[in-house]
């Protein structure tokens, strides 16, 4: 009897043992989908702190907004935001989980603008580090941003400087040459700058290849290329102008970031002309 006790107290442990390790494994697997649930790119205080981020179009926080630059600036630990387009600017504090932003104050007027009180939830904000660049959503619509400079002055600014210096000698290469055309849409395209920055040359190639050239202007936050010959079949074709607005280069990376028909595209690092 005591032998068949202690068999069948064995027995019971074996399954004790192996019902606590079924529920072990249960409970890894709950928290390895909760891991697998996070959103990785959910922008953090660290990634977006002291930064300023332009939109080219900011119908994301207000449908009045809609084609009109607008920037979005975060400061104090990302607690505290302001939002500008213009000579309008809204301020107010932000809390993560996604990118809430409740207004404080507001210079834009009713209809124009965000309004004091009111709370923009901007889910998904996602910030992608390859870029620098800010990926928001509200409802059904998404707008990615340039990429990030640093806050200066009133802590937002639409107008992200480029000089001829910063690309002048330099060609960028871009692998989705849409924001030129969309006949160049994902077909690899470098941007090339001589001259002072005032004459250029596309050149693309893969599915569809061709060169095309002319004259250029950089300043502001604009790169404005007229096209006076090209060898493309379709577009972009000579006699026309492509206005990349905003246009702004990182000076850490050394990439050009352009914005074009709803499209931004940022560039390998610059490489200089042979």
């Amino acid at each position: 009897m005591a032998l068949g006790s202690l068999n069948l107290q064995g027995r019971g442990n074996t399954r004790l043992l192996g019902l606590l390790a079924l529920l072990t494994m249960l409970g890894v697997g709950t928290m390895a989908g909760c891991y697998l649930t996070r959103p990785d790119d959910q922008a953090q205080a660290s990634d977006v702190n002291n930064r300023n981020f332009t939109f080219a179009s900011g119908t994301v926080f207000h449908t009045a907004l809609a084609n009109v630059s607008t920037a979005l600036a975060f400061t104090d630990e990302a607690r505290n935001f302001t939002l500008c387009s213009g000579s309008s600017t809204a301020t107010g504090t932000n809390k993560f989980g996604s990118c809430t932003l409740t207004v404080t104050s507001t210079t834009y007027s009713a209809g124009a603008g965000p309004q004091v009180n009111e709370v923009i939830t901007l889910d998904p904000c996602d910030f992608d580090d390859s870029d620098d660049s800010l990926k928001v959503s509200r409802g059904q619509t998404t707008i990615t941003s340039a990429t990030a400079t640093a806050v200066t002055g009133s802590g937002c600014n639409t107008t992200n400087q480029i000089t001829a210096s910063n690309v002048t000698g330099q060609s960028f290469t871009f692998t989705d040459g849409g924001v030129f055309a969309s006949a160049l849409n994902n077909v690899s395209t470098a941007l090339a700058f001589t001259n002072n920055a005032q004459q250029f040359t596309l050149t693309s190639a893969g599915v569809v290849t061709g060169t095309a050239s002319g004259t250029s202007s950089v300043g502001g936050s604009t790169c404005r290329l007229t096209l006076t010959s090209s060898t493309y079949v379709t577009e972009p074709r000579a006699n026309t102008t492509i206005t990349l607005t905003p246009c702004t280069f990182n000076s850490v990376n050394k990439t050009l970031t352009a914005t074009n028909a709803g499209l931004t595209v940022t560039s390998a690092a610059g490489q200089i002309v042979q």
